[in-house]
């Protein structure tokens, strides 16, 4: 086509038929995308690859030669684009750059003939609220986003979709608003209410679910890189799920957007921050963080402030802000020295490049915290009824108190060894009084043996006295040259008689000692290992002291019964072994010697601590209280017990915390860490409003500026979101980026509408996703003709309803609501259900954690998919086949693709042919009586309606073929029915449940099932 013909030919921009006339050419719509993918390359904002020192991007530049506003015949630009010699022709042939199509040209040459008119970018300038259009259409002028729709629609002659049938809805927001598929109540309640209200009800219900915030929490962590491993090369597990936890709970109590975006920036920098504002700020630390020994540190610190900046600016700007590392944009007028400024907000934090786990604190997530003040109250509780008992015990108390004392003194026997030996060569003997000596020579590690009888008593304890004497070097208790000794371990057998060798070992409950060394407490003596640690006692090594062994069990000897006792000294100091000790045993329960419960009982009870008398009650009721106390006690132990486990699990989460002095922060020459020019200062970018100045420049004054009300962008990225979250397509269809490159919204002013609802609702994320709910536009029904079909295939202008394939959590839910398995526990670590045996090996085999994957059991293979533990190197594999993300970066947008892997997965992995079985028992006992009433039970569950009469006669059959096929091979109807680890109802014949299980199989592998029509 030649020139003349270009600029003479009338253009059509329109898909379908209109009476109006043809419309001025918009640079926004038209134009400028066009621009931006064939030329600012080369001459756009980018001032190191300009060429021809040509700036296409803005007017003043432009206008001359290249472009002669009205004269397209003139303008170079016209002539390069429609030339045919290579050396002319624009874009390059060797750009790699599609020459513009006869229709764009068209576009372009009509633009500078009507005057060349530039405008701003559409996202960059504030929304304004839109006039609505009169439609006519009673029923679609009801609501703002109908009559923005309609009036669009309408312009181009086209039709808009009936409703959508009941049950479709009702399906449709179930799993828009929970991620599940809705329970068969919840169907009969909707579809036996008949009132106006009935929808807008539906909605808030589903609003209200806990299921609400998981499933809308799930969005925000691929945007927010959330993972349970550091990534890189090892990939080592992190526990950050208390942050997790923070965004689902955030999400259900409706958390304003404004102050869900500060308190993941900056709620460590708010004025007094709450332990929750600082755990929301894990946000920015979800970024991979590298353990690999060798690597330069700086490097891997500015990569993750690097990582920080990106996903900011793509999660709250919508811009691809990362492409001005190296150079400036190519596209956006954002030069590298403002991406620089931009990274300054986050090039405060005290962390290292390597292992760069730090700062972290140990705080609870919001359900942990509802755990925890539970526990408190029932312990709270549990102490007034363990005082109101021992009120009630109070005038039998002191007797027993002085019981106690002198059972203490009176109960503990002397034992006299009858024979004593050592492995190494230390010279033992015995005297009358039962005290055994060491001479001779001082072997480095020792192991003395002593038998003592114990004829016809019953032994409850034994004591070990430790007694200074003038054989050892310094006249103490130890043959060391410090005095001090390790008693590593002390072992008793019974003997049924002193030469009897049919030893019986009697094992120690516990130690105690009333005075032990720092780390060498008497119960490492009796921990059952024999190694370097053990009872010592330096600091009163020349003092008698004493160790006394609990037996697990009251051990009665016979008339010639004898105790061989072991004392083993493996310590790494050399001669740490006794040089004088005693033997005692107690005949009846009484307070071991060396208790430091003791010096409590003596303290008068008014004088005592609280402590003190914990210790003096714990004491009471071990040694035989009232059933009643001990009853009230046992209350009291399991409430401590629950309330400091629930402590024990709170995780150390990574969180913000900026540098005492700041961090100097410099433009990087194309990125690179090490080659610093000259150093910039915090700022936002200057195509975007600026910082009011009385904002800090800091991460708090960022998060300001981001929610500000007239901020072209945050509003309209968040509300552009969740339109993709319900309708799959996005108004701007790039929702990651709403730069220069980004499509330009079929519906820009119903986006702008949305963006200002949002703000003016003070950000209410329920309230703006009830309103797009509440339209006709979202209740259209998604059937559509080929005609419609071929002049919309994405559905840009929402002439019917949306019709997607569910993401890879939601299908793997679904199955597991359906089966009646799903575990719907809120919160807490993340777990490990089916995986493939020896992945984690096979792709990450690295020592340690990072290389096993240790399989959960329980109600933990059934939690929702959102607390699967998500490992970047190797993502949970039967979600990755639907296209879930690694995690590694900031991902806002998810492919949809269509494989017969997904298929294979549906058809074969445990965790659904397991679901299917759990389904088919749901089928045979809550279905009714016949197979027929079964099946309909099935397809309800499945796919939220009643099925058809072709599908109910098919699946009959189906089912009858099978149970003859599993009658005839009860071993295969095994081989199926054994899939999984819950247990399956075995009163339901083999053969039935087998071939129901096989008909379940096929409903979840139904497109219908894994889609939201």
């Amino acid at each position: 086509m030649n020139l003349k013909a270009v600029i003479l030919t009338p253009v059509s921009r329109d898909n379908g038929p209109t009476n109006e006339p043809i419309k001025k050419v918009s640079y926004g719509a038209d134009i400028r995308p066009i621009l931006s993918d064939r030329c600012f390359q080369c001459h756009g904002p980018d001032e190191a690859s300009r060429k021809a020192d040509l700036r296409l991007d803005v007017r003043e530049s432009a206008i001359g030669s290249a472009i002669v506003s009205g004269d397209a015949g003139a303008s170079e630009v016209v002539a390069r684009i429609t030339s045919d010699d290579p050396d002319l022709q624009m874009p390059p042939v060797d750009s790699n750059k599609k020459p513009l199509s006869s229709e764009e040209i068209e576009l372009l040459t009509q633009w500078i003939d009507e005057g060349a008119i530039y405008q701003k970018h559409w996202s960059f300038r504030p929304p304004k609220k839109p006039e609505m259009p009169d439609v006519g259409d009673a029923k679609w002028r009801q609501h703002p986003i109908d009559r923005l729709v309609f009036a669009t629609l309408k312009q181009r002659s086209w039709k808009i979709s009936p409703r959508a049938d009941r049950w479709t809805l009702l399906r449709r927001a179930t799993f828009d608003l929970t991620g599940l598929p809705p329970t068969r109540k919840q169907l009969t309640d909707f579809l036996s209410d008949d009132s106006p209200e009935a929808w807008s009800r539906a909605i808030d219900q589903l609003l209200a679910s806990p299921a609400y915030g998981e499933h809308q929490a799930r969005y925000w962590l691929d945007a927010a890189r959330y993972a349970d491993s550091h990534g890189y090369q090892y990939d080592f597990r992190r526990d950050q799920w208390a942050w997790r936890d923070w965004v689902i709970q955030a999400y259900n109590d409706n958390k304003p957007f404004d102050e869900f975006t500060i308190e993941q920036l900056a709620g460590d920098l708010l004025p007094q921050a709450t332990e929750q504002q600082k755990l929301a700020t894990g946000f920015n630390r979800n970024h991979p963080i590298t353990v690999e020994g060798g690597v330069i540190d700086e490097e891997y610190r500015v990569e993750y402030v690097i990582d920080r900046t990106s996903t900011t600016g793509t999660t709250w700007l919508g811009l691809t802000v990362s492409c001005a590392r190296c150079h400036d944009h190519k596209f956006d007028p954002f030069p590298q020295r403002e991406f620089y400024e931009f990274t300054a907000f986050f090039n405060q934090v005290p962390e290292k490049g390597m292992n760069g786990f730090e700062p972290q604190a140990r705080i609870p997530s919001p359900y942990q915290v509802a755990a925890i003040e539970s526990a408190e109250h029932e312990l709270r509780e549990a102490r007034l009824l363990l005082d109101d008992a021992f009120e009630d015990w109070a005038p039998n108390v002191e007797a027993f108190e002085r019981r106690l004392l002198g059972d203490h003194n009176e109960e503990w026997q002397i034992l006299v060894p009858d024979s004593v030996s050592s492995l190494n060569g230390t010279e033992l003997s015995v005297n009358d009084h039962g005290r055994v000596f060491a001479e001779g020579a001082i072997p480095d590690q020792d192991v003395y043996e002593v038998t003592i009888p114990v004829e016809d008593h019953t032994v409850y304890g034994i004591s070990l006295t430790a007694l200074p004497t003038s054989s050892t070097p310094t006249g103490g208790l130890g043959r060391s040259a410090n005095g001090n000794f390790v008693l590593s371990e002390l072992t008793v057998e019974y003997l049924p008689s002193e030469r009897d060798e049919r030893a019986v070992s009697v094992p120690v409950k516990s130690a105690f000692a009333d005075y032990s060394q720092a780390g060498y407490d008497a119960a490492l003596a009796a921990d059952g290992k024999i190694d370097q640690s053990g009872w010592a006692v330096h600091g009163r090594q020349n003092e008698t002291l004493t160790a006394s062994f609990q037996l697990k069990e009251p051990l009665q000897a016979s008339e010639r019964g004898h105790l061989r006792i072991t004392l083993h000294f493996a310590s790494q100091y050399t001669g740490h072994q006794l040089g004088c000790f005693q033997f005692a045993f107690a005949s009846k329960q009484v307070l071991p010697l060396g208790d430091a419960r003791l010096n409590a009982i003596r303290v008068p009870a008014q004088k005592r601590t609280r402590e003190q008398q914990r210790a003096v009650r714990s004491l009471m009721i071990e040694q035989g209280g009232p059933d009643f106390v001990k009853d009230a006690w046992n209350h009291l132990t399991a409430a401590q017990e629950r309330r400091d486990q629930l402590q024990a699990e709170i995780p150390k989460t990574m969180i913000m915390r900026d540098m005492e002095q700041s961090r100097g922060t410099y433009v990087l020459e194309r990125g690179e860490y090490d080659k610093r020019r000259e150093q910039v200062q915090p700022s936002t970018p200057s195509m975007l409003p600026p910082m009011p100045e009385d904002f800090p420049r800091n991460r708090l004054g960022l998060a300001r500026w981001l929610t500000m009300p007239n901020h072209p962008l945050t509003a309209r990225v968040a509300a552009n979101r969740i339109w993709t979250q319900l309708f799959g397509l996005g108004l701007c269809e790039t929702p990651e980026d709403f730069g220069l490159q980004s499509s330009v919204p079929v519906h820009l002013e119903l986006l702008d509408w949305l963006a200002i609802e949002y703000v003016e609702s003070g950000w209410d994320t329920k309230a703006l996703l009830k309103n797009i709910m509440l339209s006709e536009t979202y209740r259209q029904s998604s059937s559509v003709t080929q005609e419609s079909y071929a002049r919309d295939p994405e559905n840009r202008y929402l002439s019917r309803g949306p019709r997607m394939r569910m993401d890879a959590e939601v299908i793997r839910d679904t199955a597991l609501s359906a089966s009646g398995l799903l575990n719907r526990k809120i919160g807490g670590a993340s777990v490990f259900p089916y995986h493939p045996k020896g992945l984690w090996l096979e792709v990450n085999n690295r020592p340690g954690f990072s290389s096993k994957y240790e399989q959960d059991s329980g109600d933990k293979l059934y939690r929702r998919s959102i607390y699967t533990y998500w490992k970047r190197t190797v993502p949970p594999p039967s979600m990755a086949v639907f296209d879930a993300p690694s995690r590694e970066y900031c991902q806002i947008r998810r492919s949809r693709t269509n494989t017969p892997l997904q298929a294979f997965v549906l058809l074969h992995d445990p965790q659904f042919v397991e679901a299917a079985r759990a389904l088919a028992e749901r089928m045979l006992t809550e279905g009714g009586e016949t197979t027929e009433e079964q099946i309909r039970f099935g397809m309800e569950v499945c796919l939220g309606r009643p099925p058809t009469v072709a599908e109910l006669e098919v699946l009959l059959d189906t089912n009858s073929e099978l149970v003859s096929m599993y009658s005839a091979s009860p071993d295969k109807a095994k081989d199926l029915l054994s899939v999984g680890e819950s247990k399956r109802d075995t009163q339901l014949p083999l053969s039935e449940h087998a071939a129901m299980t096989s008909v379940a199989r096929l409903m979840l592998n139904l497109s219908e099932f894994i889609t939201k029509n």
